[in-house]
């Protein structure tokens, strides 16, 4: 997890939508699950399923938006679980 983004509590990250390149903001939001609290990326603008796997696998954090919820390659929410 990439400590900035967590100090920030925002990343801005470039996405392609409908063909253009565009800045959106994610806020960084907790959700409790089975393992514990664990970080993710939120958005509330729809992005393609294709650019949201990028952007986890980009920024390697779980990312959401209205289209879905997508984890880093290979992870799940027992690798971003908060530690104490």
């Amino acid at each position: 997890m990439d400590k900035k983004i967590i100090k920030k509590g925002s990343a801005e990250i470039k996405v392609r939508v409908s063909g253009m390149i565009q800045k959106h903001k994610f806020d960084l939001k907790k959700e409790d699950s089975a393992f514990g609290k664990y970080y993710f990326l939120e958005t509330d603008q729809p992005i393609v399923i294709s650019e949201l796997m990028r952007v986890a696998n980009e920024v390697d954090f779980p990312v959401r938006a209205p289209t879905g919820f997508f984890f880093p390659n290979g992870k799940s929410p027992k690798d971003f679980v908060v530690k104490k």
